[in-house]
């Protein structure tokens, strides 16, 4: 599950997932996110409870990085923008071909 020693820690990559997803709401009374609040309510009990499905799910929606020192992306990530990887590596290879044309 996802980790997080302090808020500061939290903030910092809830920049790069909540708020640039569009699970999570930008009004005042639009509610939370369903795995930010999962997260809240039940890492601090469960973090210790490796065969609990509870922790089993928490690990699965915001998984520990590979080196175990941070968090990657939460599982149910959907950019706010619509924007996807492919968009972004299309993007790249429309900017290399009219930069060709032009040269």
């Amino acid at each position: 599950m996802g980790y997080f020693p302090n808020m500061t820690a939290y903030e910092c990559w809830a920049v790069d997932n909540c708020n640039k997803c569009a699970h999570w709401s930008t009004s005042e009374d639009g509610g939370g996110c369903p795995v930010d609040d999962a997260h809240m309510s039940y890492s601090y009990e469960l973090c210790n409870e490796t065969d609990h499905p509870g922790n089993v799910i928490l690990d699965l929606l915001i998984p520990v990085s590979k080196d175990g020192l941070g968090n990657e992306r939460c599982a149910m990530f959907k950019d706010r923008r619509g924007v996807t990887e492919k968009h972004l590596r299309d993007w790249e290879k429309y900017k290399a071909i009219m930069a060709e044309a032009a040269a």
